[in-house]
Parts: C-alpha cells; sequence; structure tokens
C-alpha cells in the first residue's frame, strides 16, 4: 500500500513540477506583442501610474532594465512582470498606459528635456478588456483595430509610415 502511495504521489509530483506555468491562455498573459509599423526605431514603456500621464517618475527609457527597443517594421514582446500575469496586475489598477518614443528623440535629447516637454509619439490608456478586444497586439502607429482605445494623441496623427500628419 505504501509503495502505490508513494508511486501515485511521486508521478503527481513529476506532473506538476513539469508543466511550464507560464504559457499563455484564455484568461493567462505574461506577454503584449508589441509591433512597429513605423520608418523608425522606437522604444515603448509601460506604467500603472494612472491617472498620473506625467513622465515625472519614469526611469530615462534606455537604462536596460526600463526600455523596449523596437526596430522599425519589426515586433517585439512587452512582458509583464517576471512571473507576473498582465490580469493579475489589473486586480490593482484599472489602467495600463503604454508610451512610445521614437528612438532618435531619446537617443538625441536629455532625458530631463523628453520628460519636460512630454517628446513622446504615442500613449495609449488601455483596459484588460482592451487588451482582450486586440488580442494582446499593439500597434504603433495605432492600427484600424485599435482607433477606439483611448490614446494620446488620437487616432489617426499618424500616417502608415508613423509620420504626423499636418
Amino acid at each position: 500500500m505504501k509503495k502505490i502511495l508513494f508511486v501515485c504521489f511521486s508521478s503527481i509530483i513529476v506532473i506538476i513540477t513539469g508543466c511550464d506555468t507560464t504559457i499563455e491562455t484564455d484568461t493567462r498573459h505574461y506577454n503584449i506583442r508589441f509591433t512597429n509599423t513605423s520608418n523608425y526605431d522606437t522604444y515603448i514603456q509601460r506604467s500603472f501610474k494612472h491617472p498620473d500621464t506625467s513622465l515625472a517618475t519614469m526611469q530615462h527609457v534606455t537604462v536596460p532594465a526600463w526600455h523596449l527597443k523596437t526596430e522599425a517594421h519589426s515586433t517585439t514582446l512587452c512582458a509583464g512582470a517576471t512571473g507576473t500575469t498582465y490580469e493579475s496586475e489589473f486586480r490593482t489598477i484599472d489602467t495600463l498606459m503604454v508610451f512610445v518614443f521614437n528612438a532618435d528623440t531619446v537617443e538625441s535629447y536629455d532625458w530631463e528635456q523628453v520628460q519636460n516637454n512630454y517628446m513622446i509619439a504615442q500613449r495609449y490608456d488601455l483596459a484588460l478588456n482592451d487588451l482582450y478586444q486586440l488580442n494582446w497586439q499593439l500597434t504603433f502607429p495605432p492600427s484600424k483595430e485599435m482607433r477606439n482605445i483611448k490614446m494620446w494623441p488620437p487616432y489617426g496623427t499618424y500616417d502608415a509610415n508613423g509620420y504626423r500628419i499636418e
């Protein structure tokens, strides 16, 4: 009897520890896919400090621990906190802000100047429901699917190459 219990218990432990708990499911997302369709490189940075949309508390986006650089016409994954799903982040917040910066701007100007002059290319203010509707995919410039998402500047500000429409 002890042998049978030991074998059953051991099998359960092997099954549990062998499972990847970071696999994304319909209700568990560890990444947001960010596609930069513009003709220039961008940096993106997340913030959970809504409604404070200022950049005052934000670390310089070129500091590796705080940024995600996305080359022109490429896609990267914006991971949540290590081992944490975005759904769990929304237990304590109602809005995730994603800031998009032109890489040339961030790399050419002092970070204080970028902060004080709010030199962002785009800001998305996302509710959890928005992320589900977008299938966890953001684009810059905003895609047609993103037209109803709260953002600044508003949808239609950029052409398909990421240049402001004057």
